[in-house]
């Protein structure tokens, strides 16, 4: 029984979501934590690498909301959601071209316009066939933690004796695939009793609201993560592999989280399941404020791993859960915003400036402080009955 859970026929719903985050994040896995050592070793200096991670929260603010809007208003969820995996293939290769910084900014954006709504479109599609189908979700999503851990694994060692060249044209290539992936993934039938209503019904709902603002604060400790775990892993004596294997054990841990996150919100319900996961990642925070050794640092980020992937499951569960079928993917575009958009914006900058004032050790522990008011938020929309 677990072995059929663990490995789903291919053709199956849970097969076909399966096999499509295992593509689409192995795609990622590819190059996401390499591509800002690449801008270094172009010669970028800190001022254009900060601009330039800038450029992907600033789009998904601007088109991720309302692509997906789009997506749900036409029900063009599978088109629109392949044809921007296509685009994305195409400018990641062309990116591997420019060696000036004007034309890096200009793929970028192009990129970031493409690739912004891939996640909120394929997480609302994805979790409506789980719910439709009676499937746990987080059983489909863990695969595509492993698949972007191998690969982060697998390149961090290529990129390190190969160089960066073939990171293009391999994680172009990767992505191919994926647009047949996504065609297999079935939409649902036609529900109108929702389509009349305005996409604002999906702030009316306090609990909804509630998730979002929790999910936001997180956002900032994550974004604080991605920019300096890589750092402070080079910092302790890492090099590119290590980066690798930084990004790849934290993937890795969501798997235990992510398959059984449904047997945990179970029995602890949702919004316990989440102050569970906040508990976690906040604890991992705390540790790497203080420690100095990069076996450790791994360890922690296995911690961090369970608790991002119990986390987003239960977070993408509970958005799908209470928003409109209609209005499916623009809930799940509103979270990615707040989490990969708003949050990475503020904790950039914020980051930055501690990092320069007190330290790397106070970064981290500004993010744990992130995850604990975000814990505070849900403990009391539960407390008073808005959350259940």
């Amino acid at each position: 029984m677990i072995r059929s859970r663990i490995f789903p026929s291919l053709f199956s719903p849970a097969g076909r979501g399966s096999l499509y985050y295992l593509g689409f994040w192995a795609s990622a896995g590819s190059f996401a934590p390499f591509i800002n050592v690449y801008y270094v070793h172009l010669g970028l200096n800190g001022q254009q690498i900060g601009l330039l991670a800038t450029l992907f929260p600033l789009t998904t603010l601007l088109f991720a909301m309302p692509l997906a809007n789009l997506a749900d208003r036409r029900r063009w969820r599978i088109p629109i959601l392949r044809m921007a995996i296509a685009g994305s293939a195409l400018t990641f290769f062309l990116l591997g071209i420019p060696r000036t910084f004007p034309a890096l900014a200009a793929l970028v954006v192009l990129l970031s316009v493409f690739f912004t709504p891939v996640i909120p479109i394929g997480d609302s599609v994805v979790a409506r066939m789980a719910a439709r189908n009676g499937l746990n979700y987080g059983s489909m999503r863990l695969w595509g933690s492993f698949g972007f851990a191998t690969l982060a694994i697998t390149c961090g060692a290529l990129w390190q004796r190969l160089g960066f060249a073939p990171m293009f044209v391999v994680t172009s290539l990767l992505f191919v695939p994926v647009i047949w992936y996504a065609g297999w993934l079935d939409e649902g039938p036609v529900v109108t009793n929702d389509a009349h209503q305005s996409p604002t019904v999906i702030l009316r709902d306090t609990g909804l609201v509630t998730i979002l603002v929790a999910s936001f604060l997180v956002g900032l400790a994550i974004g604080v993560g991605v920019i300096f775990e890589g750092i402070y892993m080079d910092h302790l004596g890492g090099g590119e592999a290590l980066v690798g294997m930084l990004f790849g054990v934290a993937a890795f841990s969501e798997l235990p989280s992510m398959y059984y996150s449904g047997l945990l919100a179970h029995y602890l319900r949702g919004p316990k399941t989440l102050l569970l996961a906040y508990g976690l990642m906040g604890g991992a925070y705390v540790g790497y404020a203080l420690v100095q050794s990069p076996g450790v640092l791994l360890l922690l980020a296995a911690v961090k791993g369970l608790g991002f992937g119990l986390f987003f499951v239960s977070t993408v569960g509970l958005v799908d859960a209470r928003a409109p079928e209609a209005w499916s993917s623009t809930a799940q575009a509103l979270l990615s915003a707040g989490i990969f958009g708003v949050a990475p914006l503020i904790a950039g900058p914020l980051g930055g400036a501690i990092y320069d004032s007190l330290g790397v050790a106070a970064v981290f522990l500004m993010g744990a402080a992130a995850v604990g008011v975000a814990a505070v938020v849900v403990a009391a929309a539960t407390v008073r009955g808005v959350l259940k």
